[in-house]
């Protein structure tokens, strides 16, 4: 017994011995020879070192310098430092305390960590890193990271708290300047508690969690200073894009956008201030819920208008916007409107519109009938417009009104597709108005409603040489849709009414009317069935502007005859501008019937200087190919006879 426990006593006392001779060595030159083949077997790697640093006052501290580690591509580190843990051995690995390296240059990305899972390491942090692969380059940065430990089932190497720093990244072609980011990550969770960075001068700070590995929730993404122009546009597509291609969702808690700048052809903002609220990305406005947003400007430009001070909040919950303030400058005036639209619905609790005046295009007009036809029901509880100006010049029908003003209270215009007043209480008025150029002044209209019953109570319309008024009703709740209407006027233009009408002769004078009418309006066929009222035109001073010659030939669609004569030197050097002949004309009184849809014409004669022209027969709405009304011209013993709307023309001799 004796004897044995001698010699463990020996064998211990050897390997101590074994062990200071070791940790002596590592104080001579034979460190770097004696170390390089073990550090070579443990790592399956051929690495070299240069200089080596021990300190038996810190035995658990190794400094190596001029680290080469040769595997596919060859990594080079200028300082690593090494602090071997109390407990060497955990779950089967070296442990260490901390690594630190500093100066390491990775110029084909991440290497290969599989053959270091014999390792772990607590802390690990890097300095004057340099990294490149692909479209991300970084230069001198530096990290730390906790837990660093390669597993087979963990996507990353390490989890717990890290931090990153740099002072210039370049990403897909763009420079990031002082780039920080301090966080957490663990394969279920990742925080990034703070980011900040400067790009193009704008400057960036967010905060973001990685929930599930799908959402992530940024509590705060802030971008200050920002400008965006037509030669660098692509700079927010790529990133944008680049995103989209994550299929991660984007949960922005609060986003602020700080005095950004905008120049793009279809868009330009100045000073532009944004800050929303539970925003989520990439979901379509519209399904958004409890989002808030609110922004102001100095001035933006869309679709080549010019649009002042603007000025929006507003929160979007589903398919519904409930906007609390919206105010803007645009067409030398101002709109402001408060309440909630969607894409079919519009209820608003006021819409004021103040000294605008709009010149619409024909693209104009056609965007705004294409989002009317999508509406469903359109509610205004007040209505204030002070002195608007429209104008369109480029459809068919050209109209402008000029000082027009308008009060409405609890405005129910549109149901079911259907516009009118449903309910509410609307007056309007205009300084002037033309409609296909029949002008008129200081035009009042007056109207109400209640549970459907819209009441037309005056409609008034000054003309140049008399006036036009009606009043009416139609009771929009009910299924038939039953109404009626009464109109009357002096001084209406006859070149007016023709232009209505297919097949007629150029007429110039005025008439004296009056009109009642009743039917119902639930639908075309219920209209055209139910029809009921009679018209009565008196013309006045009636002459036509073409001979009976003329008249004749315009029928016919030829070329006046004249046509291109009186072309002399001295002809052209005329005053060009001319005026038409009028011929005097002589029209009896006009009565025209209407039954359930049929509509009865007593004949009217227009009788001129060498001709007569005739309109006779009935029309009816149900069926308007049967009609026989007929429009005929005749001169001398010969006639022209042409349906109503149609442009057959029969030419009939009664010469003998």
């Amino acid at each position: 017994m004796y004897t044995t426990l001698k010699s463990l006593g020996w064998f211990i006392t050897f390997c101590l011995l074994l062990v200071v001779a070791f940790l002596s060595l590592l104080h001579t030159p034979y460190a770097q020879p004696l170390l390089n083949p073990l550090v070579e077997k443990l790592s399956d790697h051929k690495i070299s070192f240069g200089e080596l640093h021990y300190s038996i006052q810190d035995p658990l501290h190794l400094t190596l310098s001029e680290v080469t580690i040769r595997t596919e591509n060859e990594l080079v580190i200028q300082h690593v430092d090494f602090w071997l843990s109390q407990h060497p051995i955990q779950q089967n690995k070296l442990a260490f305390d901390s690594i630190k390296i500093d100066g390491l240059s990775l110029q084909n990305g991440l290497p290969k960590t599989e053959n270091l899972d014999w390792i772990s390491i607590a802390q690990l942090s890097i300095s004057n890193l340099d990294f490149a692969n692909d479209d991300l380059v970084i230069r001198d940065a530096q990290a730390q990271l906790t837990n660093w430990s390669v597993e087979k089932e963990k996507t990353l190497p390490f989890e717990g708290n890290f931090q990153f720093s740099t002072q210039q990244l370049y990403w897909q072609g763009e420079a990031l300047d002082d780039v920080l980011i301090d966080g957490y990550y663990s394969e279920d969770y990742t925080a990034l508690h703070g980011i900040s960075l400067t790009w193009r001068d704008s400057t960036i700070t967010a905060q973001a969690e990685l929930k599930e590995n799908k959402l992530w929730v940024i509590p705060q993404f802030t971008l200050r200073k920002f400008n965006l122009e037509s030669d660098n546009a692509d700079i927010i597509g790529k990133p944008l894009a680049w995103l989209s291609q994550q299929y991660f969702t984007y949960q922005f808690e609060r986003i602020d956008l700080l005095d950004i700048n905008i120049e793009l052809p279809q868009f330009s903002v100045n000073n532009l201030s944004l800050s929303a609220e539970n925003v989520l990305l990439p979901y379509h406005l519209w399904q958004q819920s409890n989002a808030n947003i609110s922004f102001n400007a100095d001035s933006l430009v869309w679709n080549e208008h010019i649009i002042e001070k603007p000025i929006f909040n507003l929160m979007l919950n589903g398919k519904e916007a409930n906007i609390s303030t919206l105010s803007f400058d645009i067409f030398d005036g101002n709109v402001q409107l408060e309440g909630k639209i969607s894409p079919t619905e519009i209820n608003l609790k006021s819409l004021t519109l103040s000294q605008i005046k709009w010149l619409l295009s024909e693209r104009e007009v056609s965007i705004i009938q294409k989002y009317i036809k999508q509406l469903e029901q359109v509610k205004i509880a007040e209505l204030d417009v002070n002195n608007i100006q429209l104008i369109q010049l480029d459809n068919q029908h050209p109209y402008q009104v000029s000082g027009v003003n308008a009060e409405g209270h609890d405005l129910d215009l549109l149901r079911y597709y259907q516009w009118g007043l449903w309910d509410g209480k609307l007056s309007l008025s205009a300084s002037n108005a033309s409609f296909n150029y029949l002008l008129t002044q200081q035009l009042l209209i007056e109207m109400n409603a209640e549970n459907g019953l819209w009441t037309i109570e005056r409609a008034l319309f000054p003309l140049a040489e008399g006036l036009v008024g009606l009043n009416g009703s139609i009771y929009l709740t009910q299924d038939s849709q039953p109404w009626q209407l009464e109109a009357y006027g002096d001084g209406l233009p006859i070149s007016y009414l023709t232009t209505f009408f297919p097949n007629t002769i150029p007429l110039e004078g005025v008439a004296e009317f009056n009109l009642n009418a009743n039917g119902l309006a639930a639908n075309r066929d219920s209209f055209n069935y139910s029809f009921n009222g009679e018209l009565n035109i008196i013309p006045r001073e009636m002459t036509t502007t073409k001979t009976a010659k003329e008249l004749w030939q315009f029928k016919l669609g030829l070329t006046p005859d004249d046509e291109g004569q009186n072309t002399s030197p001295e002809n052209k050097n005329k005053d060009k501008k001319t005026f038409p002949t009028h011929y005097p004309i002589q029209v009896e009184p006009i009565k025209i019937v209407a039954n359930r849809g049929r509509i009865s014409i007593t004949p009217i004669t227009i009788i001129g200087d060498g001709f007569n022209y005739n309109i006779e027969g009935d029309y009816d709405l149900v069926n308007p190919e049967n009609a026989q009304t007929v429009t005929s011209i005749t001169q001398e013993c010969h006639q022209l006879v042409q349906k109503l709307f149609s442009k057959e023309i029969q030419i009939i001799n009664y010469c003998q």
